[in-house]
């Protein structure tokens, strides 16, 4: 056996291979994902879950994995994203940091159709947390180096390698549930890595993990970053979040000398009109450097209405600061639109109210009557269910509801998710006409769920 090499040997160097270097700057970001769950539905009025077994597995069942996958920091702020299918049963989540500290997490939004979710949690006053930066997926190469980090079967901060295998894989889940442009790698995933990050050797990320071939060996797929990129504009939507009016739509490019995020559009007659114009490169907000559409719409996620947010921006080669107040948007009337559009009536859930009905959740809105013959009766919701997603977002609250539904027309179907006992489910409602989109009256941005 030969002797061991001392510390800081000249012969250690050419172990630091940029796999390592890169799971170094990497894995603080990446976050263990457990929760406590429901029963799943498995038939009924609300159908089968497509995602409930991704590729089925004899042995999968047999497993017991207490940690449901895996996430990572896209923002200082607590913001991580995941695989929705990794929190669609999920009631009570946990996020630990590869520090091992654990916080409590809530569900902001999820789009199935995507299959990816984004998490917040309140960080520790004062922390820094780590971020991931991102990559690129538009000019991945097959045989191209990659590396994966998640926790499988809960062995935290597993760090696996293996290259792309091939890419713009098409999967098909059943159901009209079909994902497109998919990196398929040989890395090794395991239950336990889905919503984890697959990596470039520059520890960028590059993909989500999604979805295993259990019947096969290092057969893996990944969402790639540029899908989530142009997702999170949807699942962050500050201005539908915050009842703000400010204007611009802004995305990310890839250039010759990094990502940038510009403005793609300005609406006329809002904030942002002659302040931002298409085009404008924005390097900052409020101080604050602006390297990825995460950087962007999650700091935007912080504005609230009246708040003058200061731009800095990059146009035509010269360095501006252009500021822009956003407005206040009024408030629609979610329980009027959830009684026109759907013959449904509504209230907040909370923790009282939840343990004296012994429901196993206490967030979301409880069913509290229904109109005979109108469309939630029709599909076969009850008293005592409890709404609790809507479209993309998680509502807690009648304002959340209204925000969701105040552009909702006659004939219009959204995905609603329901927990009725032991059981969450999901199900697509049709709206009927209404004659115009209640709003609450009283001052913009004021509450409506009381």
């Amino acid at each position: 056996m030969g002797a061991a090499c001392p510390a800081g040997a000249a012969d250690r160097t050419p172990r630091i291979t940029p796999v390592v270097l890169a799971y170094r700057k990497a894995a603080p970001a990446v976050v263990n994902i457990s929760t406590t769950t429901l029963v799943p539905s498995r038939g009924g009025i609300f159908g089968d879950d497509p995602f409930f077994d991704v590729f089925p597995s004899p042995l999968r069942r047999k497993v017991p994995v207490q940690s449901l996958g895996s996430g990572f920091v896209i923002h200082k702020d607590g913001y991580i994203v995941t695989n929705a299918h990794v929190v669609r049963q999920a009631e009570k989540i946990t996020v630990r940091m590869a520090d091992k500290s654990r916080h409590t997490a809530q569900v902001i939004s999820a789009d199935p159709a995507h299959d990816l979710a984004v998490l917040k949690m309140t960080p520790p006053k004062d922390a820094d947390l780590p971020v991931l930066s991102f990559g690129r997926s538009d000019d991945l190469m097959v045989g191209e180096s990659v590396i994966a980090i998640g926790n499988p079967l809960g062995y935290a901060n597993t760090v696996t390698t293996g290259v792309v295998s091939a890419l713009g894989r098409k999967l098909e889940f059943g159901r009209g549930v079909t994902y497109e442009g998919i990196i398929q790698t040989d890395a090794p995933i395991n239950p336990g890595n889905s919503g984890g990050p697959l990596l470039n050797v520059n520890a960028e990320l590059i993909g989500v993990n999604t979805a295993i071939r259990a019947d096969a060996q290092n057969i893996g797929f990944a969402i790639p970053v540029d899908a989530l990129a142009d997702e999170l504009g949807k699942l962050l939507d500050f201005e539908r979040a915050n009842r703000l009016v400010f204007g611009a739509v802004v995305r990310q490019h890839h250039a010759p000398a990094g990502t940038e995020v510009r403005v793609a559009s300005v609406r006329p007659g809002t904030p942002a009109e002659g302040r931002l114009r298409v085009g404008d490169r924005i390097a900052a907000l409020d101080g604050a450097p602006v390297k990825s559409i995460a950087d962007y719409t999650c700091g935007m996620l912080a504005v609230r209405a009246n708040q003058t947010v200061k731009f800095t921006c990059i146009r035509t080669g010269k360095t501006i600061v252009a500021p822009v107040t956003v407005k206040a948007k009024p408030r629609p009337d979610g329980k009027a639109l959830a009684q026109q559009l759907y013959g449904l009536t509504l209230r907040p859930l909370t923790r009282d109210l939840a343990r004296s009905l012994r429901l196993p959740v206490s967030r979301g809105l409880l069913v509290v009557g229904l109109e005979e013959g109108g469309p939630a009766h029709r599909l076969g919701l009850q008293a005592r269910d409890v709404l609790f997603q809507v479209d993309k977002y998680y509502v807690h609250s009648l304002d959340d509801l209204g925000m969701i539904l105040e552009n909702a027309r006659g004939g219009t179907s959204l995905k609603i998710g329901i927990v009725r006992g032991r059981v969450r489910a999901w199900a697509n409602i049709t709206a009927r006409a209404r004659r115009r989109p209640p709003v609450r009256p009283g001052r913009g941005g004021g509450r409506t769920d009381r």
